[in-house]
């Protein structure tokens, strides 16, 4: 009579409370079902290496389905969009910073503190990813932003050493066009390629004054016109000057591909704009440099930060297997894993832990020098509000096509960026 007491009491419970949640999660399954886990990325030329990513763990077990859903419009709006219907995916791309502070804030993404990434993170990426001393997002990548140059046309021009100073860039650019060559590829019909180069430039003249600078700008106390603004707005005056005619109608794919053809000797951006060339000629010698903005050759630092963040959704139905999906993103041990697939070729963005892979090119010899110089500062505009992007792309656009002066432009930073401060 007591064990149908008890039978009868167990099932009681269960319809009270609804059969899935009796001795289950909502990470159960039926025997045989395959779970299917989304990351979510915004719009790349990286998309066949994460696919190849995907497919090799999918193809390594039957319990999980693993698929990156490359997201082509607004990135932006589609989470937002997705997190106003508590409809994120199970894992999505984050700014490093105050994205991930503010998904970190609204509760929407999982303390991944205790995953075994953590420990294997290089110090100065860390940062990135945490929120009030957690981490929230796993640093996937370093990239880097500067001068990346074609070394046959240097050659060609004799010119024999990196300009590091601002009077050096401008000579470079002088031997190249008197060669007949463009100096540098035009991208600026594409504002956020703007605000990568606004934001190195703005971090060459803060120097050792980037935290306080941050600190104040984040407060709603800062402003855009700091000392020696003029060399900002004057590096942007040799852009447009020796970007060609018409610059304002080259996109970022243009612009990608005049480096890759031998149509400009320079172009001011990031790896990943190397991924055209790996497709056009790989073969191709491509070196990099710091953006020298002063005159002062020790201010010539390369510009690397973290790049991506990957966030966990907290209210994801698939957590656990989720959270193996991310295990095996962040695995540098794996010779075949993700990282192989996407982080060993010619654009592809470095892992933030160490990571022995097998594709070598000049330009990532550039990178390791400079790193290992320590030479190197991060990405001013990651650390303003979310946001900051969008602002400084689209204002300082306006000084390329000319239809804003520097006062103007400053002016409205400012403006703005109190507006989404408060």
């Amino acid at each position: 009579m007591k064990k149908l007491k008890v039978i009868s009491c167990l099932l009681a419970l269960c319809l009270t409370a609804g059969i899935s949640s009796c001795g289950a999660s909502n990470n159960s399954k039926s025997e045989g079902e395959t779970v299917p886990v989304k990351l979510a990325v915004w719009a790349s030329g990286a998309a066949d290496n994460f696919n190849k990513a995907a497919d090799e763990f999918n193809s390594r077990q039957d319990k999980i389905k693993f698929s990156v859903e490359m997201q082509s419009g607004d990135y932006g709006q589609f989470l937002g969009a997705k997190t106003a219907a508590n409809d994120l995916p199970d894992m999505f791309f984050l700014s490093p910073y105050s994205q991930v502070q503010q998904f970190a804030k609204n509760g929407k993404i999982l303390d991944l503190s205790d995953r075994d990434f953590v420990d294997k993170l290089y110090d100065n990426a860390k940062p990135s990813g945490e929120y009030e001393g957690k981490m929230y997002a796993y640093p996937m990548c370093q990239e880097m932003l500067g001068i990346f140059y074609n070394k046959n046309m240097f050659k060609d021009a004799q010119i024999t050493e990196i300009p590091k100073t601002v009077t050096e860039f401008k000579e470079v650019c002088e031997k190249l066009k008197a060669k007949g060559y463009t100096p540098l590829a035009a991208t600026y019909k594409d504002s956020w390629t703007i605000n990568h180069a606004f934001s190195c430039l703005q971090g060459a003249v803060l120097q050792d004054n980037m935290d306080t600078w941050i600190e104040e700008m984040n407060s709603g106390n800062g402003s855009f016109d700091v000392e020696n603004s003029d060399l900002v707005f004057n590096f942007m005056d040799i852009m447009k000057e020796y970007s060609g005619e018409n610059y304002m109608d080259a996109d970022s794919t243009s612009g990608f591909n005049a480096l890759a053809t031998g149509e400009a000797a320079m172009l001011f951006s990031g790896e990943f704009s190397l991924l055209n060339l790996a497709s056009i000629d790989p073969d191709l010698p491509i070196g990099l440099f710091a953006v020298p903005v002063t005159d002062n050759p020790e201010d010539a630092k390369l510009d690397v930060d973290v790049g991506i963040c990957v966030a966990v959704n907290k209210d994801g139905k698939h957590i656990d297997q989720t959270l193996e999906v991310l295990d095996y993103m962040s695995d540098n041990t794996d010779t075949n894993g993700w990282m192989a697939n996407t982080a060993d070729d010619m654009g592809s963005a470095t892992p933030c832990m160490e990571y022995k892979g097998n594709f070598s090119a000049d330009y990532l010899e550039d990178y390791q020098k400079y790193l290992d110089e320590n030479n190197v500062r991060p990405w001013v505009y990651q650390q303003l509000a979310s946001g900051a992007n969008n602002i400084i792309a689209d204002t300082v656009q306006g000084y390329f096509a000319n239809s804003k002066d520097k006062e103007t432009v400053l002016t409205e930073l400012d403006s703005k960026y109190k507006d989404l401060v408060k």
